[in-house]
């Protein structure tokens, strides 16, 4: 196993250096790189037995419109994230969308470094959310 952790280690290091150079100066020449550490990574997720047959499936649909998905999270079949190029055309978008919601999947689109957890002060919140953390 300890081979199989070290590549995973080193797929999430040079993930983090291409997506720094990414900021500094995009090029559309850092997407094949960032498409093959996801497939690389993905399958070693699979052979550490942390993979999922609906994840599997999710993989396969968004291949099947030529995009590259990966387990992100916990593992077990949660959550994946899909890599969508600068140029990948609406359509194909939809298409895998529109699959994948076909299977029982939802999709949501986000953009790299965009915003994860964010604190607010409570007074910030719109009412039906302050509801909910006071009901936690």
């Amino acid at each position: 196993m300890e081979p199989v952790l070290a590549s995973i280690d080193a797929i999430s290091r040079k993930c983090e250096s291409v997506l720094e150079k990414m900021a500094d100066s995009p090029s559309e020449d850092h997407y094949p790189i960032l498409e093959e550490l996801i497939d690389i990574n993905q399958h070693h997720l699979d052979v550490i037995g942390v993979g999922h047959s609906s994840l599997d499936k999710v993989v396969r649909v968004t291949a099947s419109h030529g995009l590259h998905t990966k387990l992100t999270g916990a593992g077990g079949g949660g959550c994946a994230i899909t890599l969508l190029r600068p140029d990948t055309a609406p359509a194909v978008v939809e298409a895998a969308i529109r699959d994948l919601a076909g299977c029982g999947f939802e999709c949501w689109e986000t953009d790299v470094g965009a915003l994860g957890i964010c604190a607010h002060s409570p007074s910030s919140l719109k009412a039906e959310v302050a509801k909910v953390f006071n009901e936690v």
